[in-house]
């Protein structure tokens, strides 16, 4: 399980560096294609985000069910 974090939050390392960079490319004032670009880049940029959020979220769901179980057993 620690492997799926150490995952999520590479993901979410790396979104916000595509965040970043699409906004600095916009900040540029780029042409209208690359503005097109940029913006389907962020907007991927957020999915990814949401999604390593979710892995992060379940992951932790399952690390409690896991001990909350054990705990029971024992």
């Amino acid at each position: 399980m620690i492997s799926a974090i150490n995952n999520a939050l590479q993901g979410l390392q790396n979104a916000t560096k595509q965040v970043e960079q699409g906004a600095a490319r916009i900040a540029q004032k780029p042409s209208s294609d690359q503005l097109i670009e940029d913006i389907v880049d962020i907007k991927i940029a957020q999915t990814s985000y949401e999604a390593n959020l979710k892995t992060i979220q379940i992951t932790d769901d399952l690390t409690k069910e896991l001990l909350r179980t054990f705990d029971e057993t024992v």
